[in-house]
């Protein structure tokens, strides 16, 4: 039996493309207070309707796009929890220093100040789930008797992040590799058992 369409026009994978493309080019330059869905509409070439048909308002907008660009769930390959460690820092520090990413979240973590809500909500839903891949390596680290049951992993999460945020937050120009490897060391051997 033949699917059944909805009724009107089928939604346009380019129309989406061209909002989340203008909704990412406009949070860069503009941050999540000056976004509107007017601006993105006009950007993108495409009614307001078009986009509201899509998603009801610019917060939900902004965190699809936000969500687009950081891509999806990088998972640990499974070696020792420091190689682990190394590996998904090493992959936030590509995506985030020197980068449109970067740029972003410096932007939605001022406009924080104005909307805390917007930015605890972007935390919950975009970065939480990716700090909960470092937390699995932890408890991995844990259960093998390498990290300390008693440590906040919670902290260790932030405490091995920092360079990057720190990085980016500050216009650091460069964050290296060397860096990232000289903090998962000195973290794990700070929660060391």
């Amino acid at each position: 039996m033949p699917a059944v369409q909805p009724p009107g026009r089928p939604r346009s994978e380019a129309a989406d493309a061209a909002i989340l493309d203008a909704t990412t080019a406009l949070l860069a330059e503009i941050g999540w207070s000056g976004l509107t869905v007017e601006g993105v509409a006009a950007r993108a070439g495409v009614a307001k309707t078009t986009v509201y048909r899509r998603w009801p308002g610019k917060d939900e907008l902004a965190l699809e796009a936000i969500n687009r660009l950081k891509g999806p769930i990088v998972q640990a390959p499974g070696g020792s929890v420091r190689d682990d460690l190394v590996f998904l820092m090493e992959t936030m520090r590509k995506h985030w220093v020197n980068s449109l990413h970067g740029q972003i979240m410096r932007r939605v973590a001022a406009d924080g100040n104005e909307r805390p809500e917007i930015y605890r909500t972007m935390r919950e839903r975009l970065i939480r789930p990716r700090q909960e891949v470092t937390r699995a390596v932890l408890e991995r680290g844990v259960a093998e008797g390498s990290i300390d049951p008693a440590v906040d992993l919670d902290l260790i999460v932030s405490a091995l992040a920092a360079p990057v945020v720190l990085a980016v937050f500050t216009h650091q120009p460069r964050v290296t590799r060397a860096m990232i490897e000289f903090n998962v060391d000195m973290v794990l051997r700070g929660v060391a058992r």
